[in-house]
Formats: C-alpha cells, sequence, structure tokens
C-alpha cells in the first residue's frame, strides 16, 4: 500500500510531539515522576525507608496540569515493611506514569537493611530492581483517517530491567537520605520503518538528596516538620522541593511548599481510621506553563497494617513506639534493634541490672538475674534433681541429698541407715514392718498376719504371733487357720472351720462338716462315725417322700410328687409367670433382681418384631426384649428400681388404651441381676 504524504507528515508530528514532550520532562528534571506525597510516605522516593513506618499499603494518584491535553497522568503503588522481628525490610512498587503519547509502566522489588551505628544513630540503606517498559501511545492519537495511525502503529514498545539505591542517615529527630534512580541509564529506540529512521532517548540517572526535622512545639502533640529535596540528573538545572508541615501527633497534618521551575503546592491529610490515612495536595503552577494549565493534583490513601504510628519513643531507647517490642525499657539499658533490653545470658533479666552475666542457658532466676536455687544446696534449680532438699543435708552434684541405703530417705534424717536394699521404708528410713512381727514387709511372705485380736479390724499389731524366718504364722492343725487366730488348735483333720478355727458341724450331730456324709442329719438322729443317720423309729416315712413322719408336715403326699425338706409338696410352676409379682411385692433398689415392665411375651422370636412395630406405629412406644432362661420372649418398656417409678410406668401404659397386649394389662417381671 502507498503510503500518503499527510501520514508521513501526520507521524513526524507524533514523534515530534511525544519528543517534545519528554524534552519539557528532561528541562524538569522528571523523568521520574514528580510527587509530593513522600512525606506520608518516604518509600516513594527512597528504597531505604521501606518497613521504617511498619507494614504499610499505599495507593496514589497525580493529576498534572489537568487542562493540558496528554499532560502526565501517574498512579503508583506501594507495599512495604519489615521482615519479622529482624532487620531486613521489604518493598513493592507498580507504577504507570503517561505524559501525552509517551507511556511508562514499571514494577520493583525492593530489599532494605536497617543498622544501628550507635545510640540514637541507625543507617537504612536499599535497592530496588524492576522492569519497565516504555511505549508510544498511538491510540492517543486523534487522526481525521483512523487507517494512518493503524499504519504506524508499527512502532514496538521498549521494556528494561533498571535499579534503584537509597540509603538513609537518622539521628533523635533529623533524618538524611540520598537516593539513585535509573542507576542502569538506559537508552530506547524506537524505529520508524516507513522513513527508515531511528529515534533514540536515554534515561539519565536521577539523584535525591533529601533532609528532614521535627521540631516539636508541643510535646507529642504539635510539630513542625520542615523538609527538603533536591532531584539532580545530568545537563538539567538542579531541581528544589522545599516544605514545611504543621503535624497535630501523626493524626492530621497540613501545610505548604514550593518547587523550583514549577511552582507551588499544599497539602493536608489525617488518619481516617484505626489503620487508614488520607491526604491530597494542590499544586499551582507559575512561570509559561501557567498559560496553559496552572492546576494539578495529587490524592494519596494508605493502609497501615500495624495500626497508626508516630515517632514516639516513651522509653528514649532510640526506638520509636510503634516498632518498639519493649516500649518501657528501664532507664539506661542498651536495647537491640527493636527495643528490647539486651540481655545476653537470655535469663529475662537485662544486662544492665542482672547480677550474674553468665546465668546457665534456661536457668530459672531471680530478679537480679540470678540463678535460682531453692533449697539452698549450692546447685542451681536447671541442674537440681532434687529441688527440696533438707536443709543442711549434703548433696552430690545434682543436688540429690546422699542416701547411703537407697531407700529414698536422706542420711540427714534416716534412723535406719543400713536398710537392705529395696526394702520399703517409712518416713524415718526404718523398713516397714506392716503386722510387727519382726520381719519386714521386704523380706515377709505374709506381711499381714492375722491374730485373734484385729480380725476383721485395722492397725492392730500380730507381734505376739509365733511366725517363721519367711513371716509366716504357724498353724499346729493345719486347717488353714493360724495358731495366733484359731480358738481350736486340734480341729480333726479334713474339718471345715470358720474364721476362727471352730470346726462347723451344720446338723449338729458332732461329726463337723467336711466329714459328715450327711450334713443334714434329723435333729436328735443318731448318726454313725461319718454323720449318717441310724434307722430308729423316728425315722419312719409313710408317704415314702424322703422325709421322716417325725419332721414331715404333709405325711399324705401324692406318690411320686417332689417335697420340700418338710415333706410339703411341690407345686409345678409356669414358666411364662414364674417371675412374674405384684407391684406391692417388688423391693426398691433391689441389690438382688432386676426388674422390668413386661407388655407382651412370646415363645416364638418369629412374632416379637411385628409386635414391636405395632406399638411403635400405632402408639409410639419404643420397646426392647428380654429372653429368659426358658426360652421366651418378654417385650418390655422400661427397667423400674422402684415401686413408685412401676406404678407411674404402669399408669402411663394404661393411659395410652394400649390394645392387645398378649399378657393383657402390663405387669412386672424381674430377672437376677447379671454377677
Amino acid at each position: 500500500m502507498k503510503i500518503s504524504n499527510h501520514m508521513k507528515s501526520m507521524f513526524k508530528r507524533a514523534i515530534a510531539m511525544s519528543l517534545a514532550m519528554w524534552a519539557t520532562q528532561n528541562v524538569c528534571a522528571q523523568q521520574t515522576p514528580l510527587l509530593n506525597h513522600y512525606y506520608v510516605n518516604g518509600f516513594l522516593t527512597n528504597p531505604a525507608m521501606a518497613g521504617e513506618y511498619g507494614t504499610n499499603l499505599y495507593l496514589l494518584n497525580r493529576s498534572q496540569w489537568v487542562d493540558v491535553n496528554g499532560a502526565p497522568q501517574t498512579l503508583v503503588a506501594t507495599l512495604d515493611g519489615m521482615v519479622g522481628q529482624s532487620k531486613l525490610g521489604y518493598g513493592l512498587t507498580m507504577m504507570n506514569d503517561v505524559v501525552n503519547i509517551v507511556g511508562q509502566s514499571a514494577i520493583y522489588g525492593t530489599y532494605a537493611y536497617k543498622l544501628e551505628l550507635w545510640k540514637d544513630v541507625r543507617l537504612s540503606f536499599g535497592l530496588s530492581i524492576g522492569f519497565e517498559q516504555n511505549r508510544l501511545l498511538f491510540d492517543r492519537i486523534q487522526a481525521t483517517n483512523p487507517v494512518e495511525v493503524t499504519l504506524i502503529n508499527n512502532i514496538e514498545d521498549q521494556g528494561n530491567f533498571d535499579a534503584n539505591y537509597g540509603s538513609v542517615v537518622t539521628w533523635k529527630n533529623l533524618r538524611l537520605g540520598f537516593a539513585a534512580y535509573q542507576l542502569l541509564a538506559n537508552r530506547n529506540t524506537f524505529r520508524d520503518e516507513l522513513n527508515n529512521t531511528d529515534y533514540v532517548y536515554a534515561f539519565n540517572r536521577h539523584y535525591m538528596v533529601q533532609a528532614a526535622y521535627r521540631l516539636e512545639l508541643e510535646k507529642d502533640k504539635i510539630s513542625l516538620d520542615p523538609y527538603i529535596q533536591s532531584r539532580l540528573a545530568y545537563g538539567v538545572k538542579p531541581q528544589f522541593d522545599m516544605n514545611v508541615m504543621l503535624n497535630f501527633a501523626d493524626q492530621a497534618w497540613i501545610g505548604g511548599g514550593y518547587r523550583t521551575n514549577y511552582g507551588g503546592n499544599i497539602m493536608a491529610g489525617g488518619v481516617l481510621g484505626k489503620h487508614l490515612v488520607g491526604s491530597y495536595s494542590y499544586g499551582r503552577s507559575v512561570g509559561p506553563i501557567e498559560r496553559l494549565s496552572a492546576n494539578s493534583h495529587e490524592f494519596m490513601l494508605g493502609y497501615k497494617f500495624n495500626g497508626i504510628m508516630n515517632r514516639k519513643d516513651s522509653d528514649n531507647d532510640g526506638v520509636i513506639d510503634a516498632l518498639d517490642q519493649q516500649p518501657d525499657t528501664p532507664e539506661g539499658c542498651e536495647v537491640n534493634e527493636v527495643g528490647v533490653a539486651k540481655d545476653g545470658d537470655r535469663d529475662g533479666v537485662p544486662d544492665c541490672h542482672d547480677l550474674e552475666l553468665n546465668t546457665p542457658p534456661g536457668s530459672p532466676v531471680d530478679e537480679k538475674g540470678v540463678a535460682l536455687d531453692q533449697d539452698g544446696d549450692g546447685v542451681p534449680d536447671l541442674y537440681d534433681r532434687e529441688l527440696n532438699t533438707p536443709k543442711g543435708c549434703p548433696v552430690d552434684k545434682m543436688g540429690v541429698s546422699l542416701d547411703t541405703d537407697f531407700d529414698g530417705v536422706p542420711d540427714c534424717t534416716d534412723k535406719q541407715i543400713k536398710t537392705p536394699i529395696g526394702a520399703p521404708v517409712d518416713a524415718d528410713g526404718v523398713a516397714i514392718d506392716t503386722d510387727e512381727d519382726q520381719v519386714p514387709d521386704f523380706y515377709d511372705l505374709e506381711p499381714e498376719t492375722p491374730h485373734a485380736d484385729h480380725v476383721g479390724q485395722n492397725g492392730v499389731t500380730a507381734k505376739n504371733c509365733i511366725v517363721d524366718k519367711h513371716g509366716v504364722a504357724k498353724d499346729t492343725d493345719g486347717d488353714g487357720v493360724t495358731d495366733c487366730v484359731d480358738r481350736e488348735l486340734e480341729t480333726v483333720r479334713g474339718a471345715l472351720v470358720d474364721k476362727f478355727g471352730v470346726a462347723i458341724d451344720t446338723d449338729g450331730d458332732g461329726v463337723p462338716d467336711g466329714i459328715d456324709a450327711e450334713v443334714n442329719s434329723p435333729k436328735g438322729a443318731k448318726v454313725d462315725t461319718w454323720g449318717r443317720s441310724l434307722p430308729d423309729g423316728s425315722t419312719a416315712d409313710d408317704d415314702h417322700d424322703g422325709v421322716p413322719n417325725s419332721v414331715d408336715l404333709e405325711p399324705n403326699t401324692a406318690p411320686n410328687a417332689k417335697v420340700d425338706q418338710f415333706g410339703r409338696a411341690i407345686k409345678p410352676t409356669n414358666p411364662i409367670t414364674a417371675n412374674k409379682l405384684e407391684i406391692k411385692d417388688m423391693v426398691d433398689n433391689d441389690a438382688e433382681w432386676d426388674y422390668y415392665m413386661i407388655v407382651g411375651v412370646f415363645k416364638m422370636k418369629s412374632n416379637v418384631k411385628g409386635y414391636q412395630e405395632k406399638l411403635l406405629k400405632k402408639y409410639g412406644e419404643h420397646t426392647k426384649v428380654l429372653v429368659t432362661p426358658a426360652g421366651y420372649y418378654y417385650v418390655w418398656t422400661k427397667v423400674v428400681t422402684t415401686r413408685e417409678e412401676a406404678y407411674k410406668e404402669a399408669d402411663r401404659l394404661k393411659g395410652k388404651n394400649i390394645e392387645d397386649f398378649i399378657v393383657g394389662n402390663p405387669w412386672l417381671w424381674r430377672e437376677p441381676k447379671t454377677k
């Protein structure tokens, strides 16, 4: 396609316009954007300020010469802070700057380091490294024929890596800073392929020298902050910013200043909330540019993650309260970079008050930094394995009182220094002899030898019992009851005896149980050697039920009937109702029986589930099943423990008018408690 002369002319005018604007920037030392809010955010113009005031996020927008088309528009976002409690600061800067049809976008990462030189003097330095993209913005050209703008839009964007440096010295209320920008001094070339012409522009190194001072008019309330900044670059006149701000406890500020080759400005801002700050600056141009536009506006909004901070230093340790992790450091104590009093042995007592500067690491100390020794045995608690050694007892190097026989009682209080090793001892170190039979429990195979005086009692000794060397009491008749308890020392061998060693004779026939072959001989019956009753007239049994007529209370029992011990016929019981009883007959809180409120009984398991479902569906009644040894299934609603509880449950069920009880009305059933 043939390029028109009109298009070429337009292209040249666009390039000339952009370079003219760039030249204007050079004259004003404005290859780096002109900003006013470095009073609020020092990181804007010096990388060394990263983290100086905690962790902060700032957004800034500047509109310069607002009445001129293509006038500078700047948008900057910064984030800076400190890495934990270290001396390292970090920062991130993102910027977009547009002048006429020239655009620049950049992103920089910053590293900063804070160094305490001596009291009240701190040196900070920072380095920013990032990437910039420079471009001509032909979409901002207004042309009669848009196609022509499209054709000249083949000029490429240019990208470069660059770096910035800064350092700051702070002494009390004075701050001096130096910064260098565009250290790589990149050169960019735009190629006009239509005319085979190269347009070259170079980035100059820019230098900034800064000074600020805080003059306190009313301590911690009102201060006057004068600050100046000079911008220097090769081939251009130096530019100076001179400003004075009236600050109200860092909660609000107002002031103004003058920038050479530009004009004046005013600024006001303050705290918007616990973390938010806002500020505005208005600029008024003077000189030739005033005829085109005199007005510039700059807005800043910030979020301070550590809260609103000021430079107050309550304890005068050289670290501001906002960053001071110990804002009440004792006067005269040397502190570290975060305002904490130095503690060489890390015992929690600052060196300036510590009377023992080399306390062993980890040792508990008193308020003077001396390692604690609670028991005063000369061994610090950190190493002392016995923190309550009795006063005056000799100890080993680990603070443990000497114990020759290893019985746990120190020698200084031990009344039996040579107790057998391993023997339990009392508080005086004497081997324990529970039954006082003169054989220590450690050797005693019967450490609680029973004695007649303390059977069923505690605390009475058996010192009068005869025992062997193992502490076992003598048992002459071998009935298992020692002589010192036995009230019948010559019990017949094999006889059962009570706890006092007396032979038991249940039927009183003179033959003790254990030997008696018939322990239930009829009272008064004659017996043989083995306790079996001998036949006589008194043993007649007319109804042949096994019970002699002399004791038979039912002498005409039917043949083959089962009888009790008095010859009475035992009536067979129905297993279904064997354990059924009236509520009035139950025992409250019975220790032997559990009581169930029964609503149904089944022989076949298959019928149980349907019955339970019916009760649940029709009456909302939840039930459980008890299986008895006789093989019957009892459906129950509740286990009751008292008659009152049983009556309430029965009344509740009757009140529901439950139909078709297999057993009629609900009734009580009992089962032996499970052992």
